[in-house]
């Protein structure tokens, strides 16, 4: 390592005194051809999430509701008065933080985002952001040099925390826009029983609900998550504890929904959709809304997504649209329509697909 790192250093001399000589004779400087902030800005960005999460972690934003100075606030929570300060120094670089004659108060977006008492607060979501880089992200080398590093299925990670941060990520965009794009759909109008598999938080649930009052709405899911949902959806949706990939579904549904839970090994979904297929009343429909891989620079986000699971999976999780759709096929399931609600942080689509029974749609 030392030799390599002396080499390393020799060459980078070199080409600084080649630099020197042609400055001295007066010959037009050789600057790089393309503009280097575009990897100073990814260092940068890491710097500000840490700081947006750890403020987030502390409790911050809500303290700022009204203008005060930082250590106002570093003695309420009992913090560091001159850390507390560069850090709301940093937040103002950084625009989640105006400062005024030393007093510092919230932006608009953080008025939307990062106060507790908003309807779109997106603090557990952060929360799930930094700890998925912390146990995830920082194993990519170790994976890069001895492959994948094993997948445990732990179902402990549905706690409440990712619970709420699933609810508080499909609030900002895809449950609205999902309902939007469904609710006139005649089969919608006129469906009866609705199952929301895997359904977690239960807000998509709840949506359909209101759409459609006529629906029988169902939420399936593991039994620690039906106890979370229980405190959203209350009597207004019927709950169904168990495990999808083992235990009974239900049958006579007219739609069944799927949200981002069809992340599986191929042979695992394909056991998971023939379950789906035959808890679908005939003519039913299969309605799952997943990121998918069908541009590497438009869908970059699910390429992360797909290579954070493969840190320790060493079977592919994430699919391409038209991979997915010969998966359905294979099932039985005619696709009907593919609907594109995808935004840069949210790259869905949404997949309808029709039960077939006996070659008959």
């Amino acid at each position: 390592m030392l030799k390599e790192m002396t080499i390393m250093l020799k060459d980078v001399i070199g080409k600084v005194q080649k630099y020197s000589m042609a400055q001295g004779r007066n010959v037009k400087a050789n600057y790089p051809p393309v503009d280097p902030n575009s990897i100073s800005e990814l260092a940068r960005s890491v710097e500000k999430f840490v700081v947006l999460a750890t403020a987030v972690e502390l409790n911050l934003f809500n303290k700022f509701k009204k203008p005060k100075s930082a250590e106002e606030v570093a003695k309420e929570l009992r913090l560091d008065e001159r850390i507390t300060k560069k850090v709301c120094n940093a937040l103002v670089a950084s625009g989640f933080l105006k400062e005024v004659d030393g007093r510092y108060t919230l932006t608009k977006i953080s008025k939307i985002f990062l106060l507790s008492e908003s309807p779109y607060y997106q603090g557990n979501l952060i929360k799930l952001y930094m700890k998925t880089r912390e146990e995830r992200w920082n194993k990519l080398r170790e994976a890069m040099k001895s492959g994948s590093l094993g997948f445990q299925r732990n179902h402990s990670v549905f706690d409440e925390s990712f619970i709420l941060a699933m609810a508080e990520a499909a609030v900002r965009w895809d449950l609205p826009r999902t309902v939007e794009a469904l609710r006139e759909l005649s089969e919608f109008k006129k469906a009866k029983k609705f199952l929301d598999l895997g359904g977690g938080h239960g807000l998509y649930a709840l949506a359909f609900k209101e759409a459609n009052p006529e629906l029988n709405v169902y939420l399936f899911d593991l039994p620690q998550v039906i106890e979370v949902a229980r405190k959203f959806v209350r009597d207004k949706v019927k709950l169904i504890a168990g495990d999808f990939t083992k235990d009974d579904l239900g049958s006579g549904y007219d739609i069944i929904f799927a949200s981002d839970i069809f992340y599986r090994p191929h042979e695992e979904l394909i056991r998971i959709l023939q379950k789906v297929h035959a808890s679908l009343s005939d003519g039913g429909l299969l309605i799952a809304k997943h990121w998918h891989i069908d541009d590497l620079r438009e869908d970059a986000i699910a390429v992360f997504f797909d290579l954070m699971f493969s840190i320790f999976d060493e079977v592919d999780r994430v699919y391409s649209t038209p991979e997915f759709c010969d998966v359905l096929e294979s099932c039985s399931f005619s696709v009907v329509d593919i609907i594109d609600v995808g935004k840069s942080y949210s790259p869905s689509k949404i997949v309808i697909a029709k039960k077939i029974v006996g070659g008959v749609v």
